[in-house]
């Protein structure tokens, strides 16, 4: 193989990511509260990840999240923005607490021979995927490329994500393997002929073997 793309969470980085996403959803609507309602918010987002998972026009992901959400909230985008830039400088960094590197696998990846692309779903932006890989103790040169909302234009489990990916780093799709603890939304990389190897249990052991 010529490239091996892993996930982050459930992968890398791992955590109950009920607990974990039930976190953020709250500590988001807590500190956005003042300029709209929580639960609003919450389902513009979902309701915006979910509309944007399969659309296949031009725009990165960060681009479609912004026009989908001005759609729900107008004007006030312009100051949920800017909230959203301090949520993740400041109270995300909160739950770091609830995460733990995969320490075993991390050390996998890095003797692995080959390319190496950080491909977690790009539904966060930059600065929180930067964010995150601090707390699995993960390095920008231990990849190729990191997938993040305004570098990507697709989400999984669009297979056009995954042959975005082979395209940026130059390999075709059947040299590449993803390593990930979703069926679902990592498992769709075998639809492009990208090999996959799921990540399993609360240890976050592969189920097979790397292949290099």
């Amino acid at each position: 193989m010529k490239a091996f793309l892993f996930d982050l969470d459930g992968t890398l980085l791992l955590s109950d990511e009920e607990s974990f996403y039930s976190t953020y959803f709250e500590l988001l609507g807590k500190y956005t509260s003042d300029l709209v309602d929580s639960k609003k918010l919450l389902k513009s987002i979902n309701d915006t990840f979910e509309k944007m998972t399969f659309e296949n026009n031009e725009a990165n992901n960060y681009q479609k999240f912004m026009v989908e959400m001005s759609k729900c909230f107008g004007n006030k985008m312009i100051d949920l923005e800017k909230r959203f830039e301090e949520f993740y400088n400041g109270p995300f960094k909160e739950l770091k607490k609830l995460t733990r590197p995969n320490i075993e696998l991390i050390k996998t990846m890095r003797n692995l021979d080959g390319l190496k692309v950080l491909a977690t779903n790009p539904m966060f932006p930059e600065i929180a995927i930067r964010e995150r890989m601090k707390w699995a103790e993960l390095k920008d040169d231990d990849f190729t490329l990191v997938t993040f909302m305004e570098n990507s234009h697709y989400l999984k489990p669009n297979p056009k994500y995954f042959l975005e990916i082979a395209g940026k780093i130059g390999v075709k799709p059947q040299e590449c393997t993803m390593i990930g603890n979703d069926p679902v939304l990592d498992g769709a990389c075998e639809k492009t002929g990208v090999k996959f190897v799921l990540v399993g249990g609360n240890d976050g052991r592969p189920e097979s073997r790397i292949e290099g």
